[in-house]
């Protein structure tokens, strides 16, 4: 089967220049975090899972990172009763 070149090349942009566009690897948030990370695997029932990504969105944002966050925060409000 043969690519239609011609409908490769129309095109309706480029893509910017080198000095336009924005670094993301240095705009990152998350490159913030310098500490060395490791991963926690629990296993909970599924509606577990799905109020706690439901409260981690509501709180954080639906975005990356919203149920780290919300584990973080439980865990600081955890450490601060205990002691």
């Amino acid at each position: 089967m043969a690519t239609n070149l011609s409908k490769l090349k129309s095109v309706k942009g480029a893509p910017p220049s080198v000095e336009a566009a924005e670094d993301v690897i240095e705009s990152n948030p998350r490159s913030d975090e310098k500490t060395p990370q490791r991963p926690l695997q629990v296993r909970v029932p599924e509606s577990v899972f799905a109020e706690f990504s439901e409260q981690a969105g509501r709180e954080f944002g639906f975005t990356h990172g919203a149920k780290k966050q919300l584990f973080l925060k439980m865990w600081k409000a955890y450490k601060a009763q205990s002691m």
